[in-house]
């Protein structure tokens, strides 16, 4: 009730603005600004969450989503970007934007911690996972950027509000964050499920659905989806086996108002570690890109005028003709560059973050539902209201909590001021992140964490209070700080004990991994499971996830039951594991003694250690 409530307020503050504009201009409400359906068929464009690499017979995967169709491809090379570039990803996102698809780099968020998810150095606080997000983020553009990075895909989204909107308040932020950031950018937010309302200015798109076809013939998407443009929305179907399968999917995917569609036969533990077969794949083009032969764009539309301007933001509409039902959404452009889309057909938007005192030029382009787009109209130049004459303190006490191998903590007393929107940090004169001021509870210590450094490097960061006006602070610091230089091996200390119950597994990880693998082959039989470094897989651990080796090759399924992860800390990894899971891989015979090898990837050369028994 709470959150219908609050979305009404959205909805009588935009009509409110849309009859002053309507008043100023002398004109009558547009009929598309209702919310009705669009006149026109819908055609969809497929989003693909590319979950393979680019080189070897993965090259030829990605080279077959460059085709008309295909709108969005998802690149995952480390459940994010890794640490260096690569050639191939490269290579591929610049084929791919040749070819009119934006590719979104992937970013976990981690639900913010509120699963117990934990950052990659074990955090589980919003706070944590929203540096890490922003950290990741600046990371993809800063290695792929110039190859036609086309955004960012945010994934494991809550869904709803939380206490006080502090969840959707986070993610919206994080959203502008990459809009102010890198202008230009298209985000995509993935809860996989239904959200609540508040999410509906989140992102350019959200991944309402992600699921098997079973799951899908009965499922319905929340009523306040029907008032949105479809481009908004992205459904994700899988093990949708056979050719009449997937016309039912894709008629229903029309028939939800899915603007973005992706349907594959392949089938959990990972659906989208491959492509359906070539006939598939064309019939999936074919009914999911029909239009019926509308291929008109609509009228190129009028000036904004600026309706309300504060020093941070601006809203600004426009009048449509009041005959034309075909509009479903606009693009709106600052200097340019296109920077957001509305929520619907509604001619109103509000642009955020802006810097006080400066002038933009703005214009709109529409699209259709048949796909169609205008071109931009004529721009009209707007100016933001000078910030107010209050300065903020700079942050007090900047300091490091902790220094590791390839990452730092910092740290400074938190600002009591009234009107705190946040903290900025800068690393080497450049931005690395912004901190907003509800993640912070006045009087406590800040501390931001910072990954993905080099080991024996020196860092330079500043801190800056900002307010809400737009005013930001003098700098806090310089503050310089070297990462320790590692020694000794990778991975040491490595073994296990099987007890009465449990096994428990233990390794010390000597360089900052991404990933923290544990493989245990349970029968000693390397001819069965995963085969890597002289064992054969049954059981893997990632972090503080479990799984089940199914299938052939990297193939595997979640256990159930509670996460193996004892503890983390110092990258100390303890795992205990129920004697039980070990024994059903063995069809109930009792555990005895087997062998494991433990592993680190991402961000440090990948690493194995020799295979250890586990007695």
């Amino acid at each position: 009730m709470l959150h219908r409530h609050g979305r009404g307020r959205l909805h009588l503050r935009a009509a409110a603005v849309l009859t002053a504009l309507i008043g100023i201009l002398g004109a009558s409400t547009p009929a598309q600004a209702t919310g009705g359906p669009p006149a026109t068929a819908a055609a969809q464009q497929l989003a693909v969450p590319a979950y393979f690499y680019p080189g070897g017979d993965g090259a030829a995967l990605w080279q077959r989503l460059n085709t008309p169709g295909v709108g969005i491809a998802v690149a995952n090379p480390f459940s994010g970007p890794g640490k260096t570039r690569d050639p191939n990803y490269a290579a591929a996102i610049a084929a791919a934007k040749a070819a009119g698809v934006r590719v979104f780099g992937y970013v976990a968020t981690g639900y913010l911690g509120t699963t117990g998810r934990a950052t990659r150095l074990n955090e589980t606080t919003p706070a944590a996972w929203a540096a890490q997000v922003q950290q990741d983020v600046a990371t993809w553009y800063r290695l792929y950027g110039a190859d036609g990075l086309g955004g960012i895909f945010f994934d494991e989204v809550q869904n709803v509000c939380g206490p006080q909107d502090a969840y959707v308040k986070t993610y919206r932020e994080l959203d502008r964050h990459v809009r102010r950031a890198f202008p230009g950018a298209f985000t995509v937010v993935n809860p996989g499920i239904d959200t609540e309302p508040c999410y509906a200015d989140v992102g350019d798109v959200i991944l309402t659905f992600e699921g098997a076809y079973e799951t899908y013939l009965g499922w319905q998407p929340p009523s306040w989806h029907r008032a949105l443009d479809p481009r908004r929305f992205w459904h994700l179907v899988h093990a949708t086996d056979t050719t009449e399968q997937l016309a039912n999917a894709v008629a229903l995917s029309k028939q939800r108002q899915a603007g973005y569609l992706y349907v594959t036969p392949d089938v959990l533990a990972n659906p989208w570690d491959s492509l359906p077969p070539d006939a598939y794949w064309s019939a999936q083009l074919a009914a999911a890109s029909g239009n019926g032969g509308d291929t008109a764009a609509p009228r190129v539309y009028g000036t904004p005028l600026a309706v309300h301007t504060t020093s941070t933001e601006t809203t600004v509409g426009w009048l449509p003709a009041a005959d034309d039902g075909r509009v479903t959404g606009y693009d709106v452009y600052l200097d340019g560059v296109r920077v957001t889309g509305t929520l619907n057909a509604l001619p109103l938007v509000t642009l955020h973050g802006l810097d006080p005192a400066r002038s933009y030029r703005v214009a709109v382009a529409a699209r259709d539902a048949a796909g169609n787009v205008s071109a931009p109209g004529r721009a009209a130049t707007v100016t933001t209201k000078a910030a107010d004459a209050s300065v903020p303190a700079a942050p007090s006490g900047l300091r490091t909590a902790e220094i590791k191998v390839a990452s730092v903590r910092l740290a400074w007393d938190a600002s009591g001021a009234a009107d705190l929107a946040g903290y900025d940090v800068e690393v080497n004169g450049q931005p690395l992140l912004s901190l907003p001021s509800w993640l912070v509870t006045a009087g406590d210590t800040v501390g931001v964490p910072v990954s993905g450094l080099e080991p024996g490097t020196a860092y330079t960061f500043t801190a800056y209070t900002r307010d809400s006006s737009g005013n930001r602070s003098a700098a806090a610091g310089p503050l310089t700080v070297t990462t320790t230089v590692p020694s000794g091996d990778p991975i040491t200390d490595a073994g296990g004990v099987i007890g009465t119950d449990s096994v428990t597994y233990q390794a010390q990880f000597n360089l900052p991994f991404d990933f923290h693998h544990l493989f245990i082959d349970v029968d000693n039989d390397a001819a069965t499971g995963f085969a890597t470094a002289g064992i054969g897989a049954d059981l893997l651990i990632e972090n503080a996830w479990f799984y089940r080796h199914t299938g052939t090759g990297w193939s595997w399924a979640p256990v159930d039951g509670p996460s193996p992860l004892v503890s983390s800390d110092d990258d100390h990894y303890v795992w205990r594991v129920p004697a039980s899971v070990l024994s059903d891989v063995l069809g109930g015979a009792p555990v005895g003694p087997h062998r494991a090898v433990f592993h680190g990837s991402g961000s440090s050369p990948e690493t194995y250690t020799a295979v250890i028994t586990i007695s």
